[in-house]
C-alpha cells in the first residue's frame, strides 16, 4: 500500500502562472504589433521577439506542469517520486535516513533559481555532494540520503513523511525492487519504440513544416490578405496561425507524453491528442490559403 504526499503548490502554480502570463501578454503585443505594421525591417524585429519569447513561454508552463504533477509515494518497498515527465523509483534499502532541513543548523544551499517557489535542480553541493531538488517549499524541506547522492522534496506534511518512512523502514521491504530513473530521453525512446506514437509525432512536425513553409511563401509572395474579418491586413499577420499551431504542437506532445509516463489513460487517448496536433495544422494551413486566394 501506497502513502501519497504532495509539496505545497498554491504559491508556485501562482508565480509561474503570472509569469506565463506576462509572457503571452508580451508574446501576443510584439505579433500583433509585428502583423500590423506592414513588411518593413520593424515588423520583422517584433514578430522576432515575439517568437522568442515562446522559449521561456514554453519553460515556464512546462515548470507549470511539472509542479502540478509533483507526488512523492511512500510505500514499504520504496519511495517513487514524480514530476513533470521524470521518474525516480528508489529502493528503501537505498535510503539511509530521512530528516527535515530544519533539523540541521546549517541550513541547506539551494542555489540560484529565476523564480522562486519552485526548486527542480540537480547541482553539486558542498559536504553533500551530488543533490536532486524536486521540491517548492523551503520551509517543508526533507533531506534524504541516498546510497550515492541526495534528495531534497517538499511534502506539505513533513513530520508526517518521516514518521511514515521510520515506522515502514522498520517493517522491511516485502520485495526486492530495482531503482529506476526516467527522463526525457529515456520517455522519448520508449514512445518512439511505439510504431503509432512515432508516426504520430512525424507527422505532427511534418504538418508544422508545411504550416509554417505556408507561412514564409505566401508572407513573401504577397503583401497582403483577407484576415477572418474579412478585412484586407498585411500578409505578416499570418504569422499567427503559424504560432497557434506551434502553441498546441507543443501543448499535445507535452500532454501525450506526461499522460503515457503516468499511465492515467490508454494508448488510444494519447495517440488521440497526439493526432490533434495534425488536425490543427492542416486546418491553420487551409485556412491561410483560403485568405491568401
Amino acid at each position: 500500500m501506497n502513502t501519497d504526499f504532495s509539496p505545497q503548490k498554491g504559491k508556485s502554480l501562482a508565480i509561474n502562472g503570472v509569469v506565463a502570463a506576462l509572457l503571452i501578454a508580451a508574446i501576443l503585443f510584439f505579433l500583433i504589433s509585428g502583423s500590423m505594421r506592414g513588411q518593413g525591417w520593424l515588423s520583422i524585429v517584433f514578430i522576432g521577439v515575439g517568437l522568442l519569447l515562446l522559449v521561456p513561454l514554453a519553460l515556464a508552463i512546462y515548470r507549470i506542469i511539472t509542479i502540478s504533477t509533483t507526488i512523492y509515494s511512500l510505500s514499504r518497498d520504496a519511495l517513487e517520486v514524480k514530476w513533470g515527465l521524470r521518474r525516480e523509483l528508489i529502493p528503501m534499502r537505498e535510503i539511509t535516513w530521512v530528516h527535515p532541513v530544519s533539523d540541521f543548523e546549517t541550513p541547506l544551499p539551494l542555489g540560484f533559481t529565476l523564480v522562486k517557489g519552485s526548486y527542480y535542480v540537480e547541482t553539486s553541493i558542498k559536504g553533500l555532494g551530488k543533490t536532486l531538488f524536486v521540491a517548492t517549499a523551503p520551509e517543508q524541506m526533507v533531506l534524504i540520503k541516498l546510497s550515492e547522492a541526495y534528495l531534497v522534496i517538499s511534502p506539505k506534511d513533513k513530520l508526517a513523511f518521516t514518521e511514515d518512512y521510520k515506522q515502514l523502514s522498520q517493517l522491511g521491504s516485502l520485495q526486492s525492487i530495482q531503482p529506476e530513473s526516467e527522463n526525457l530521453r529515456m520517455l522519448w525512446g520508449r514512445v518512439m519504440d511505439e510504431r503509432v506514437a512515432k508516426r504520430l509525432l512525424l507527422g505532427g512536425a511534418i504538418s508544422f513544416f508545411v504550416l509554417l513553409i505556408s507561412t514564409a511563401i505566401i508572407v513573401g509572395l504577397q503583401q497582403q490578405v483577407v484576415w477572418v474579418s474579412m478585412e484586407t491586413v498585411p500578409s505578416s499577420r499570418l504569422f499567427l496561425l503559424a504560432l497557434i499551431g506551434l502553441f498546441f504542437s507543443i501543448l499535445n506532445t507535452l500532454i501525450g507524453l506526461f499522460l503515457y509516463l503516468q499511465e492515467r489513460a490508454g494508448k488510444t487517448v494519447v495517440y488521440l491528442i497526439l493526432g490533434w496536433s495534425i488536425l490543427i495544422n492542416i486546418i491553420l494551413t487551409m485556412a491561410m490559403i483560403f485568405m491568401s486566394v
